[in-house]
């Protein structure tokens, strides 16, 4: 068995934080280089990685809250001290959380190409992440993909060919590194094909951040509410600029005086869902982001809930 609590120690939620990007020397208490590694799955390959090199920092991505759990447990097993995971979308966070020239290495194993057309933005190296690794790496700072997709590893090597900012070196076939994934143990006995693509970035560029400062808490107290006015926010969307925010529901809670609203807010490609909680108190009320779910406190976050408090007041 193992300690639940230490397990999760290395769990971070930057949703929490005050401000941004991270001061990632806060976090591991020293200056050491900063690899990151996204969909790192079970963390296998991150935890050898750490293991292997103590005088380096690791921050691993994932969505998946299964593969976040064992990746800790890999981490707690192997002693590790070195290592950081967050639950999110990298290609967002990477970009908010990590200050310019922070990381020296990005490492991605095997993801998911998405081979239909459709579903072509969802891959991870499109332009707008190049364009965020290029602030975020050092200036010789290197990327690096493992892939068992010919085409892919092709796609992703013309991407960063066209980029100004990146030099990008010739996909090796059948590479060999010492350490290996599972998956990538299991395909080299099955003789499977893969591919590595290095690219080095040659060149600085600034992209723009929605976290950039401090990040208060949005909260409002108004004198009264208008019931009708709040119900009828349900299906209602809101836009000021680039901030969005649709609320999706109304809950009542009749005797705590208490109402929930389920709302989705977007900046641009940062989509959030949360609840919007307004809670009845001596002598006002007060319009607050809900403690159950902790967005990153985005323009788009704070729009709504001041939105919401000024919608719904009673003149």
């Amino acid at each position: 068995m193992h300690d639940k609590i230490a397990v999760l120690k290395y769990f971070l939620k930057p949703q929490t934080f005050d401000e941004y990007p991270v001061n990632w020397k806060d976090i591991f208490g020293n200056r050491k280089k900063l690899y990151v590694e996204i969909g790192f799955g079970s963390g296998e390959y991150m935890a050898a990685l750490a293991k292997e090199n103590p005088d380096i920092n690791f921050v691993g991505f994932e969505t998946s809250l299964t593969a976040l759990y064992k990746a800790q447990i890999n981490f707690y097993k192997n002693n590790i001290k070195n290592a950081r995971v967050i639950q999110g979308d990298a290609r967002l966070l990477i970009r908010e959380l990590f200050p310019s020239g922070s990381i020296s290495k990005l490492i991605v194993n095997f993801p998911c190409p998405w081979p239909k057309k459709r579903h072509k933005e969802r891959r991870i190296f499109i332009e707008s992440f190049i364009l965020t690794l290029a602030d975020v790496l050092r200036k010789g700072g290197t990327i690096e993909l493992a892939t068992d997709v010919d085409w892919y590893a092709q796609e992703v090597y013309d991407n960063f060919s066209k980029s100004e900012f990146f030099e990008a070196q010739e996909i090796i076939e059948n590479f060999n590194r010492p350490i290996k994934t599972k998956y990538e143990l299991k395909w080299d006995k099955e003789g499977r094909n893969k591919y590595l693509f290095i690219a080095k970035k040659v060149k600085d560029y600034k992209v723009l951040r929605i976290l950039e400062g401090v990040s208060e808490m949005p909260h409002k107290n108004i004198n009264s509410i208008d019931i009708d006015k709040l119900k009828d926010l349900k299906d209602k969307k809101f836009q000021e600029g680039n901030k969005t925010f649709v609320v999706n529901n109304v809950y009542e809670d009749m005797i705590n005086d208490r109402y929930l609203l389920k709302v989705v807010s977007s900046d641009d490609d940062f989509i959030q869902q949360y609840y919007v909680a307004i809670y009845k108190k001596t002598n006002s009320w007060l319009v607050k982001l809900d403690s159950v779910t902790i967005p990153y406190r985005t323009p788009a976050v704070k729009f709504s809930v001041y939105k919401i408090a000024e919608l719904i007041e009673e003149i």
